[in-house]
């Protein structure tokens, strides 16, 4: 099944969205843009909590 991962949806007002069928690597992506451009740590069950099947 494929997830969606949206800053929007975690409460920051950012564009970025990743979907994705592997849990492994829509948690990676998102993850990183995290890390990268929020400058914040999301662990992988606050990420899979925030996704939502598409």
């Amino acid at each position: 099944m494929v997830k969606e991962f949206e800053c929007r949806s975690a409460g920051v007002d950012c564009p970025f969205m990743v979907r994705d069928e592997n849990e492994n690597e829509l948690t990676s992506l998102a993850q990183q843009h995290v890390k990268n451009t929020h400058q914040k740590n999301m662990s992988r069950d606050d990420v899979l909590r925030t996704a939502r099947d598409v």
